[in-house]
This record gives C-alpha cells, structure tokens and sequence, in this order.
C-alpha cells in the first residue's frame, strides 16, 4: 500500500513522528517525508507510547477516537508491544483484561541495581490508564506492568463520570514531566488531574482547590521542558493554565471561539507559546462532519491571556483533530495529524502551516521522539 508525501517542506530535524492511526501505527520522517508503516495490522491505536525501539500500542479497534460508538461501545482489551521498532508484535499478558485509553514513556536513570548489571541504558517507565479509571505503571519497558494506589481512593472518586454510556471515567492522557521521571500527571475525562511523585506508586489529585481549579473535565495537557512548573490544560471551557506545577490554575480564553478545546501542545523553550484544538462539540470523537463542530486552531504567545486563530495554509473545513505534538528536538515545531490522514507542520513563526504528509489512514496519535 503506497501513502502519499508532500514535497512542500522538507524541515530539519533530529525528530521522528509516530503515528497512531485507524490501520495501526507509521513512522514520518520529517526530513525526508518517507512514511513507513510498522503495524500492528488492522489495529484502530488509541494511544501509544514510543521509546528507543519499543513500542507499546493499545489494541482496541472499536474503542479508538472518533470511531468509539456512544451509545453501544465495545471493547477490545490489551495491548502489544514491539521492541524491534515494529518489526515483530507481541501481546502484553499484564494487559489482556484491561481497556487501555492511554499511554506514555518517560527515561529514567539507571538503579543502583541496574549499575551493577553493567547495563547502559535503563529501560523507560511505561505509564497505561485505563477505563474504568486507573493507571498501571511498567519499569522494564512494557514487559512487565503493575498497579499502584489505586485511583478509587482519590478523593471525590465516586463523583467521576463520563457523560455517555458506559458512564465510567477514563485516563484520556499523561503528560511526563520533562526532567523528573518518577513525575507524571494524568488527565481524566471526567475527575481532573492526578499527580505522581514516585513513579505511579502513590496518587494525588491536583488542581482542585476552591477558586483556583481546573475545570475536571480533561481533554489535553502540556508541560513546558524549559519550563516545567508551567503546565497548560484543554478543558470544554477553553484553557487553563498553571504556573505553580498545577496546584493553582487559572482559566485563560481571551480570543478563543468556540471554547471547546481538546489536544494542546507547548513551545519546548518558551513557556508562553501553544498551540490548541478548538471546536463547537467533540470533533473527532463521535465522527460528527467538521461543518458542524467548527473545527480552528489557536496559537497563544502570552501564555494564553489571549489567543489568535492560525488558519493560513490549513483546509476549510478543518478535519477532527485528535492530537497535535511539539517537535521533540525543534522548539516552536509543532505537528498537526488530521483525521484525513493529511499531516501538516508550523514552525517558530506561527504565521502558516505547511503539509508534510497526505493519505495515511485516519490519525489518532502523534508522538515526536
């Protein structure tokens, strides 16, 4: 199967794009344009997470955004994993009874024990949440996974809801923090933030505090690398945004129309530039036709007390936008995967976007290593 690349921009980077996608996962080269396609086949991927030369996908074709059924889901549970960079596939046993709804990797340094194997390089922590809500966390890259504190003990737990059936809340993401690997917060839809200090052990809810609350509803989060007490949060209220590693946040959506936002990414150097997804309803989620959700992309340089819409260079309507990354190792990069399949790129200037690349299958996840 051939897909399609663009030859309109060709930008340099030491960066390579991951795509999750309705036909399982593929790999963008963003110097280059080539596309390579790294299974697992016919595989909807909801989430995954990318580290050296493994990847863990969550397997659940009919759970997978925006082809969820709202009202009649089914579920495929598990996930698979590769440590070949996507050669060979292998059903994770930790995870065959589990809904998986979200991944991440995080490096961490080597242990003490892991010193004296003589190993060079520790193997990344590998978080998994699921629905109903919980995190399992895996220290051996994915091989091995196991559960902490469980999320049930967080406070205001039993008042977690999704608003359509099954009605269970789910970990929709984790954002790592960028220079403390025991460190992750996880957003769930719908509960708020959790917080873990110590690799997935132990849980907090953050971001809770009467008057300086995010709203509970979480759609996207993002942590500035340079930066990392500043964190950004996609809410259906618009942006929040806390500069206090999320203890206080406060709601930021001066120029923001429609207020409906989902993915949500941040400069890696400079803490007052994102970019986010807004819409008029889930675009992307329930397969409603962009006509109708009103689908605009949103650039900040204030750290959101204001935002203007970027439309140069992006179709009309705008396709849903599941995901949207910052370019691993090219501040002020940022990625655009549509549900078209089309990919397009906007640099530091924040003026124009550019296709990169064109007729993938319809793109779930992104994630730039």
């Amino acid at each position: 199967m051939q897909f399609g690349t663009v030859g309109i921009v060709r930008v340099p980077t030491n960066a390579m794009l991951y795509l999750g996608t309705t036909q399982g996962v593929f790999r963008l080269n963003p110097d280059t344009g080539v596309v390579a396609r790294f299974g697992p086949l016919d595989t909807s991927v909801e989430s995954l997470a990318v580290a050296g030369d493994t990847i863990v996908v969550a397997v659940t074709p009919d759970y997978g955004l925006p082809i969820r059924r709202p009202l009649n889901p089914t579920s495929h549970a598990g996930a698979v994993r590769s440590t070949d960079t996507g050669r060979t596939w292998s059903p994770i046993p930790d995870l065959a009874s589990h809904q998986i709804t979200a991944l991440a990797a995080s490096s961490r340094p080597l242990s003490v024990s892991e010193r004296g194997r003589g190993d060079e390089v520790s193997p990344p922590l590998v978080f998994a949440g699921t629905d109903p809500a919980e995190i399992l966390v895996s220290r051996d890259g994915g091989a091995t996974w196991t559960q902490g504190q469980s999320l049930r003990e967080m406070p205001g737990y039993d008042e977690w809801a999704y608003p359509l059936p099954p009605h269970t809340p789910h970990v929709m993401l984790f954002a790592p923090h960028p220079s403390r690997p025991e460190t992750v917060y996880g957003g769930v839809e719908v509960g708020g933030i959790v917080r873990s200090d110590d690799g997935g052990q132990h849980w907090r809810v953050i971001g809770a505090q009467p008057g300086a609350a995010v709203h509970p509803d979480i759609h996207g989060l993002a942590i500035c690398p340079a930066a990392p007490e500043v964190i950004y949060c996609a809410t259906p209220q618009g942006v929040y945004v806390s500069d206090d590693g999320g203890k206080t946040w406060q709601q930021r959506i001066d120029g923001l129309d429609p207020l409906y936002c989902r993915p949500i990414a941040v400069h890696q150097q400079d803490p007052d530039v994102a970019v986010v997804v807004a819409t008029n309803g889930a675009s992307g989620f329930f397969g409603i036709p962009a006509e109708r959700t009103g689908g605009g992309i949103f650039r900040t340089e204030d750290r959101g007390r204001s935002w203007h819409h970027v439309v140069d260079g992006l179709p009309d309507p705008l396709a849903p936008a599941p995901s949207i990354a910052a370019d691993a190792a090219t501040p002020g990069r940022f990625y655009l995967p549509l549900f078209s399949g089309d990919v397009f790129v906007i640099d530091d200037a924040g003026h124009t976007w550019h296709e990169l690349a064109r007729g993938l299958p319809p793109i779930l996840r992104i994630v730039s290593t």
